[in-house]
């Protein structure tokens, strides 16, 4: 039993003597990977990320919370909308992707071409310079066929994070490029053409219902639900004021996009390390590997 007790140890010195004596290779493995991440972390572009805050607003009926209950004859009826889930559903949408880089020319060519390596960032002038063949900045024309949006909706989600604080009421909306400005320009523009998307969808509604609403009242006998459809054009008129007021319509920005000032990734120190534990690791399992091949060979020519 004791000798039993000490064939533990015996290999643990056993698996370091070997270790040791495969060092060199071990610390070459380690140094390749180190060194390899480290120029590929090097060459990887700086990615800024700006960021933008707003607030549900809780007036108004359209998206809002506002409830509408009917209640005649025994029967209830409920009506409900949420601005805040509407408002990330339309940032994440294709329907909304197109339209933004319709109503702004800049924004396809900020986005699709850094990525193909096709723009780069001056710092000096703190804008995006484009492949002179592939885009035209000044007359805002592309040299080449034009990406087509759903190619590009990708690389938007990619970029573009969006999120609904319930409790708070709070919307939080960020996006990463080489291009710290054109980050906050990318964040503005999404946060701003979303409302306006929405606030112009709900006056078209709102419209509609209306008029469907005053051509019926005259047509219905019961007075119950006339007082109904005269609640419904109360919140017809409370949505057309509420999306004819005011520079947005379902957000109030609380924290707005900033031109951010030091990168967001990539974590260059985080890859190297990685890289280099990684091939530390890949060492000892060759060594390892290469001793046990040996041992077997010996034990072959033996028997």
């Amino acid at each position: 039993s004791s000798s039993a007790f000490q064939l533990g140890p015996l290999q643990l010195k056993e698996l370091f003597d070997i270790l040791w004596k495969g060092k060199i290779s071990i610390i070459i493995s380690a140094c390749v990977f180190f060194a390899v991440a480290a120029i590929y972390a090097l060459n990887q572009p700086d990615q800024f990320k700006s960021s933008a805050s707003m607030s549900v607003v809780t007036m108004g009926s359209g998206s809002n919370t506002v409830k509408t209950t009917v209640s005649f004859a025994g029967l209830s009826l409920e009506t409900k909308g949420v601005k805040g889930p509407r408002y990330i559903n339309t940032l994440r949408s294709r329907g909304f992707f197109r339209h933004l880089i319709d109503v702004n020319e800049d924004f396809l060519p900020a986005l699709v071409l850094p990525v193909l390596g096709l723009a780069e960032y001056d710092k000096k002038s703190e804008k995006l310079i484009y492949d002179p063949d592939v885009y035209d900045v000044v007359n805002k024309k592309w040299l080449i066929e034009k990406p087509h949006y759903l190619d590009s909706y990708d690389v938007y989600m990619g970029g573009m994070f969006s999120g609904y604080h319930q409790e708070r009421g709070i919307i939080d909306v960020s996006f990463t490029h080489i291009s710290p400005v054109a980050a906050k320009e990318m964040v503005e523009s999404i946060i701003f053409e979303a409302d306006q998307m929405l606030r112009t969808l709900d006056l078209k509604e709102s419209a509609d219902s209306l008029a469907y609403l005053i051509n019926a009242i005259p047509n219905t006998q019961q007075l119950a639900i006339r007082g109904v459809m005269n609640d419904m054009i109360m919140n017809q008129l409370e949505t057309q004021m509420m999306a004819s007021i005011g520079p947005t319509y379902i957000i109030q920005v609380v924290d707005p996009p900033f031109v951010p000032i030091y990168s967001f990734a990539p974590n260059r120190r985080f890859i190297a390390l990685s890289a280099g534990l990684a091939g530390l690791a890949f060492g000892i399992v060759f060594v390892l590997l290469r001793h046990l091949r040996k041992q077997a060979i010996e034990q072959a020519s033996r028997s």
